[in-house]
């Protein structure tokens, strides 16, 4: 009990079985069941938080069996190898892309097979495109039936992707359909309004509610909190219009106005009307639904072809045939992925050598950081093994460290998380 929740509810469940005991006492029995480890063949490492961005662990994790073995203090290559020499036997390590954990591989472990994490392999490339993206300013281009009117030179926006939150109001809503059809159609079969309430678990009177109404209900539109901005959007529109495009003159003629929200508010309000082109292209401070940002154009580029959306493909066929060089880098990350879930692994040389002569900053460093690591990058794309598993122990360590907090000193959660995850 005390393994896998807190000492004090350990010791309420001591009390209800007639052992009187405390939690000091219970905290104690655990430190001195702490095991000494043993090296598997397949290992797994990974670094954890002890206090973010002070104090960090390394984990050590079994592959084959997705059990912990150890957790150690620090995540420095002395650390880490010093706990390979002194436990031998180890024949493949997968680790991530961290200098330290590769050289402490090579130091503690030099026979060992090192197995580069997918994952972060693809995150790799990721990064780079990021970087080609955000390296400088690229062109919009003109979506299908959206072009430009002689009487209105700025550009109609582009259609955004739904968002998260949008998304789950319109679930909601279908399942408000649903309800509302499923208690129509038991009452007209004849069903009374109280078994309807005890077959579908809702109140009777909603269930009236939804008899006697022939279309299904809707939810209220959520309000839009007021925001300072607002009441001066029609003379920044009209100012922005007329050639002002200054952000901090704009921001100093509403200040005037009576205007009291911070300029960085004012600039950030404002990204969408200089993306766009002005405030008659995009929605514009006022609006609830902001015109197409480059946010939005990274996110449709950088996600897998097979989880786009109709817009979002649209969005990168233009965006491609319209800019070369993120033709360029948009293939160079689709086709890792592509050699990583195919285990391909004699297109890696090829890759780096196109990823060598693109001319694209982040994908030729990234070439030469994977040279360097090429073996365990041959590994990753051959074999099966990757840091998931330690990932997984990693996530119960963060719940562990809430359930100790205050009292969850190293060798204590060594020994919970050995005992509990390691059983």
């Amino acid at each position: 009990m005390i393994l896998t929740t807190s000492s004090r509810s350990a010791t309420r469940l001591a009390h209800q079985m007639g052992i009187q005991t405390s939690p000091r006492t219970l905290l104690r029995t655990v430190d001195r069941s702490a095991r000494s480890a043993t090296a598997p063949r397949a290992l797994g490492i990974d670094d954890f938080a002890l206090r973010r961005g002070r104090t960090y662990g390394t984990v050590f994790c079994d592959l084959e069996s997705g059990r912990p073995v150890d957790i150690i203090l620090g995540r420095s290559t002395e650390a880490v190898s010093n706990w390979l020499k002194e436990r031998p036997g180890v024949e493949i390590i997968a680790r991530d892309r961290a200098t330290a954990y590769a050289e402490a591989a090579r130091q503690g472990a030099p026979a060992a097979l090192q197995v580069a994490d997918r994952f972060h392999l693809v995150r790799n490339v990721s990064d780079a495109l990021r970087e080609v993206v955000d390296g400088r300013s690229w062109s919009l281009p003109e979506m299908p039936g959206q072009g430009s009117h002689p009487a209105d030179p700025q550009p109609a926006p582009l259609s955004r992707p739904r968002t998260k939150a949008e998304s789950a109001r319109q679930a909601a809503a279908e399942r408000l359909r649903r309800r509302h059809e499923e208690a129509c159609r038991r009452y007209a079969n004849g069903e009374s309004i109280r078994a309807i309430s005890k077959a579908m678990g809702l109140d009777r009177k909603t269930v009236t509610k939804y008899v006697k109404s022939p279309d299904p209900p809707t939810r209220a539109a959520r309000r839009q909190p007021a925001r300072k901005i607002d009441p001066h959007v029609p003379y920044l529109k009209e100012r922005w219009l007329s050639g002002c495009h200054n952000v901090r003159k704009l921001y100093e003629e509403i200040r005037d106005r009576g205007y009291s929200g911070s300029y960085s508010n004012l600039r950030h309000a404002l990204v969408s009307w200089r993306t766009a082109k002005g405030p008659g292209a995009g929605a514009g401070p006022g609006s609830s639904r902001p015109s197409l940002v480059w946010r939005d154009v990274r996110w449709a580029l950088l996600c897998p072809p097979e989880h786009q959306t109709e817009v979002q493909r649209q969005m990168v066929e233009q965006i491609l045939a319209l800019h070369p060089d993120l033709a360029l880098a948009h293939s160079l990350l689709q086709r890792f992925r592509q050699m990583l879930r195919e285990h391909q692994v004699g297109e890696l040389n090829r890759w780096l050598d196109d990823a060598m002569a693109s001319g694209l900053p982040p994908f030729t460093r990234l070439a030469r950081t994977l040279t360097a690591d090429k073996a365990a990058v041959l590994a990753a794309i051959e074999l099966p093994w990757s840091t998931g598993p330690v990932e997984g122990i990693i996530t119960r360590i963060k719940f562990m460290k809430r359930l100790g907090y205050g009292r969850a000193s190293l060798p204590l959660l060594r020994a919970r998380v050995i005992g509990s995850l390691g059983v």
